[in-house]
């Protein structure tokens, strides 16, 4: 996962929000609540201004700005609705606002940036639908270039006296920009939490599914997901099975025997992929896993013989820790194999054949501490092990088979 740099602004203060509230409310409320204050201020100066430079027709509209911008603020702190005031403030005041001030007293004051917050902020209010709020938000901006046409075409019907459209340029312009960067911080920081959570949730979900499925597979899953059936030529299947397992775990409490086979299959799995084989899964005590796919390799059947190899040695150091007796018989079988993804809500990657029932059978017959392969898993072998005849075993099916045990050449 690619580090960022992040923006240290801390976003915790907004969360103050209804019970039951979305993330994107939680941060509604907190704008409102930086918002409304300046707002009550800024219109409260406007409304003494106006009235001493005799724009009394802007006095009195700020009259009626102070009472929908108190209404907002008592209901952004009390966690009251605030939809209505905050729709009504970006849709009818901010706008009327800016389009009566820049008809009486022109552009340069810069009154008519403050059209700039319900454009830029409209689209992330935590009302209607994404394509309304983005309408709306056009609609705005097209106002605030249509009053800025007619300024510069008409100019201003009641100009203010030399001296003051400095003083309100800089009253208006000077909170204007911070307060549009303070809130555009807001919803990036946020924006950005949301893309590292998503980020985090995929890359778990990625390892869920790759603790699931082989990566080639997962992969195919992904692209197409579809039936998935594949046949294979030549693999190895290996069972392994704890001896008298069943009895020991009745000595157990539920914890010491899940934290038991936890141990041992932990070990197992890192055996396993050191080996370059594929675990396809467990059942009860059983472990089951196979060399030469999803990848065919050639040595899948040497391959095999070393992880059984390692496993038996595994087991041995887990029974020398004197927890208690610990013994595997390990049976492998080479052959063809059909593999797929069978499932729809809970997907689970299995293998199907005569290959797979006979390494059971060759497992279930076995020997503790022994590995049994086939005639077949024999033949894949190189001269490397000490391999010897067990004799016969009877495989439903397929009749009476010979079977060798394997063991590393001292």
């Amino acid at each position: 996962m690619s580090v960022r740099p992040k923006l240290h602004l801390s976003t915790e203060w907004v969360t103050r929000a209804p019970e039951g509230s979305t993330r994107a409310m939680a941060r509604g409320y907190g704008l409102a609540r930086i918002g409304y204050p300046l707002g009550l201020f800024s219109h409260a100066c406007y409304l003494v201004l106006f009235w001493h430079l005799g724009q009394t027709e802007m006095a009195i509209f700020n009259i009626a700005s102070v009472l929908l911008i108190g209404w907002g603020l008592v209901a952004a702190w009390t966690l009251r609705d605030i939809k209505w005031p905050t729709l009504l403030t970006f849709v009818a005041e901010i706008p009327l606002h800016a389009a009566l001030c820049t008809y009486f007293m022109g552009l340069a004051p810069f009154f008519l940036g403050y059209i700039l917050f319900p454009v830029l902020l409209f689209p992330l209010l935590p009302y209607y639908q994404p394509r309304t709020r983005l309408f709306w938000s056009l609609g705005i901006g097209a106002t605030f270039v249509a009053i800025g046409a007619w300024a510069i075409a008409y100019g201003p019907a009641r100009p203010l006296p030399d001296g003051w459209t400095l003083f309100f340029f800089l009253f208006n312009a000077g909170p204007i920009v911070p307060f549009l960067g303070i809130f555009t911080a807001i919803y990036a920081t946020a924006a950005e939490t949301a893309e590292d959570r998503l980020e985090h949730e995929f890359e778990r979900a990625e390892g869920l599914l790759l603790n699931i499925l082989p990566q080639p597979i997962a992969e195919r899953l992904k692209d197409d997901p579809h039936l998935i059936a594949d046949e294979y030529p030549s693999v190895s299947v290996l069972f392994a099975d704890i001896v008298n397992f069943t009895e020991t775990a009745g000595r157990l409490t539920p914890p010491e025997l899940v934290r038991t086979l936890n141990t041992a299959f932990s070990r197992f799995d890192t055996l396993v992929e050191k080996h370059g084989c594929e675990k396809i899964k467990t059942i009860g005590d059983a472990y089951m896993v196979v060399s030469g796919l999803p990848e065919p390799r050639r040595d899948h059947a040497e391959a095999m013989v070393a992880l059984a190899l390692d496993m038996i040695d595994a087991a041995k150091d887990i029974n020398d820790s004197g927890a208690f007796p610990f013994s595997m018989r390990i049976g492998i079988s080479s052959g063809p194999v059909v593999a797929g993804v069978i499932g729809e809500r809970k997907f689970a990657y299995d293998l199907w054949g005569d290959t797979v029932n006979v390494a059971s059978r060759m497992e279930s017959h076995g020997q503790p501490g022994i590995i049994q392969i086939t005639e077949a898993t024999r033949a894949c072998l190189g001269k490397g092990l000490n391999i010897n005849p067990l004799g016969n075993v009877e495989v439903k099916g397929k009749g009476s088979m010979p079977t060798y045990s394997v063991s590393r050449r001292n």
